[in-house]
């Protein structure tokens, strides 16, 4: 992974990485059509990523960690304006990233939601003004952060069985599910290209 730890590699370079491998297009799976933006940008030499804890209050997915997202709206003209109006929603979002792709869509069973992954990047960090009635912490972690920290557990199905999917415990947050799903899809695309 040298293009995000060595601090003598820009961020830079991992996103121009991730501009060229990344899928420009993306179907949906069958389920209800969301989308979420991984919004990466630099910090201190690293590569950062935006992640919320959602509040106890919400319909879907309480208290977890997620990217900002969320359902996609008859007014939305693709998948990209779902993530970037929930992600000025959620977090106060100013601006527009830098598109760079899409990751692999996921489909999470419990919801019905089929998401549509899209990676931006912003040149300098972010001021964010998190929603208070959807966001209950906003958390960037550095990414170099995060993959020594990936774990894998055995997440039994309701059906039967077991499914194995990975997951970060970062500074007292569990984040798994479609979150981690997508976070070692990002960290796929990035190692790949070393």
């Amino acid at each position: 992974m040298q293009a995000i730890r060595d601090p003598g590699q820009p961020p830079a370079h991992a996103i121009e990485l991730l501009e060229r491998s990344l899928p420009k297009e993306i179907v949906l799976p069958a389920g209800r059509p969301s989308a979420v933006l991984v919004l990466l940008y630099p910090g201190e030499g690293r590569l950062h990523v935006t992640l919320t804890r959602r509040t106890e209050g919400l319909a879907h997915h309480k208290g977890q960690i997620a990217f900002p997202g969320g359902s996609c709206d008859a007014g939305d003209r693709d998948y990209w304006s779902t993530a970037l109006r929930e992600s000025r929603e959620e977090v106060g979002l100013l601006g527009s990233p830098r598109r760079l792709g899409f990751l692999p869509p996921i489909f999470i069973p419990v919801s019905g939601f089929a998401v549509a992954p899209c990676v931006g990047y912003l040149p300098l960090p972010p001021e964010f003004a998190p929603q208070s009635g959807e966001v209950a912490a906003l958390l960037e972690p550095a990414l170099d952060e995060l993959w020594p920290l990936e774990a894998w557990e055995d997440v039994p199905l309701r059906t039967g069985g077991a499914v194995r999917l990975p997951y970060y415990p970062w500074q007292g947050h569990k984040i798994w599910g479609a979150t981690a799903r997508m976070l070692h899809g990002l960290r796929g695309f990035l190692e790949s290209q070393d």
